[in-house]
């Protein structure tokens, strides 16, 4: 905590003197009271295909190998000039810890890990899963890369990602089972006919969602004990429940039968850490601040992330506006994502054009935005990340 004050204290002399250059720690601590000197940046480095950079690194060289990610992810650092990274490992969702808990895990060469099989076939195969007592596996190994990442670059803020009590859910039950789970759940308890009650259980059990979502609440609070404990700050860092959204579920299923256990995370924190929503539209992001009770879903934050997108790949642009007046008002940073076909198939000028727009909007308006590559696809040019994030440094000062 003092480190952080201190941190801040700093950033406030930089900025309000004009002295020296805000590092990416800085930027991003201005950003969360104010407005920093320009548009902070943010790479989710995890998803540059590693062969991007170097055809000598695979998934299973870096699966199995801590140095191999700390060489890679320094090397991008070096390629690419950025403020905030998130996920300085290339393991997929080996970095949740589902594979100790009895996730197996398909590692390929040239292909992200993924699941094959699950732990969680019936109920009675939750009482088998322990929350565990220490990092182990690849859980420890993606916090023993993140804190040597986190010593080699003080001046970036590395975040630290959780997955939610949702997505642990969906790696341990099965994306294909768990929305059935939470479908037959809800069946079950909004009718009260009890008829119908009985043909529900013929058709599956009703007590199994609520089962694997407690046992999964506890699993996201121990890892980010774990990571506390390991020192590390929250600052920045978020708990990711990606697939609790459109189209998987409505916002009323999310509110109803997913939020109430990341709150649960949230409050263990002590509301320090970051929460995700994938908004569809400002007007989804509306509907929420001015029709849900205050709490915790007005907490969350928001993107462009799942917005409805042009031909050319790019947010549609008459969200923009409404999307940053909304930022603006309710004092929150917006997440504005350039999507990876985009930045994989623009040109430098359309690309230039599109950060010029969305920077003088953001800027003019005075709206606290963070400008956000998480999808670099295979065939992209890895320069035209820096390219980007160059012409925010140009357009995005305040």
């Amino acid at each position: 905590m003092a480190n952080l004050i201190l941190t801040m204290l700093k950033a406030l002399v930089k900025s309000k003197l004009r002295i020296g250059k805000l590092t990416g720690m800085e930027r991003f601590m201005l950003s969360q009271v104010g407005l920093p000197d320009r548009i902070p940046t943010f790479l989710a480095a995890t998803n540059i295909e590693p062969y991007l950079v170097d055809a000598k690194y695979n998934y299973q060289l870096l699966t199995s190998d801590p140095g191999a990610n700390l060489e890679l992810f320094d090397r991008i650092c070096r390629m690419i000039q950025v403020d905030i990274v998130a996920v300085p490992v290339w393991m997929g969702f080996l970095f949740s810890g589902a594979a100790e808990l009895g996730t197996v895990f398909k590692i390929e060469k040239d292909r992200v890990p993924y699941a094959v099989s699950f732990p969680i076939q019936e109920e009675k195969d939750i009482a088998k899963i322990t929350v565990p007592k220490e990092p182990t596996g690849y859980l420890k190994m993606y916090f023993d890369i993140t804190a040597e990442a986190q010593k080699r670059h003080p001046d970036k803020l590395l975040t630290v990602t959780f997955d939610g009590p949702w997505d642990l859910a969906m790696l341990l039950r099965g994306d294909d089972k768990l929305p059935f789970d939470l479908r037959i759940h809800k069946d079950y308890v909004e009718t009260e006919d009890t008829v119908r009650k009985k043909k529900i259980r013929a058709r599956g059990n009703p007590d199994i969602y609520p089962a694997i979502m407690e046992l999964t609440t506890q699993l996201a609070i121990r890892h980010i004990e774990f990571a506390q404990q390991q020192g590390f700050s929250l600052t920045g860092s978020y708990l990711v429940d990606q697939y609790a959204a459109c189209p998987i579920m409505s916002r009323s299923d999310f509110v109803n039968y997913v939020l109430p256990y990341i709150e649960k995370v949230w409050l263990h924190t002590n509301k320090k850490i970051g929460l995700m929503y994938p908004c569809t539209s400002p007007m989804q992001m509306r509907q929420i601040l001015e029709n849900e009770p205050p709490g915790i879903a007005h907490q969350i934050h928001w993107g462009n992330y799942i917005f409805p997108t042009t031909p050319k790949g790019i947010s549609q642009p008459d969200y923009d506006q409404s999307s940053f007046e909304l930022a603006r008002k309710y004092k929150k940073n917006f997440m504005y994502f350039i999507h990876g076909k985009f930045l994989r198939d623009a040109s430098e000028q359309e690309l230039e054009t599109e950060v010029k727009r969305v920077c003088t909007l953001a800027t003019s308006m005075r709206t606290s935005v963070a400008f956000v590559i998480a999808s670099v696809p295979p065939g992209t040019e890895i320069r035209k990340v820096n390219f980007a994030f160059n012409l925010v440094e140009k357009y995005g000062k305040y």
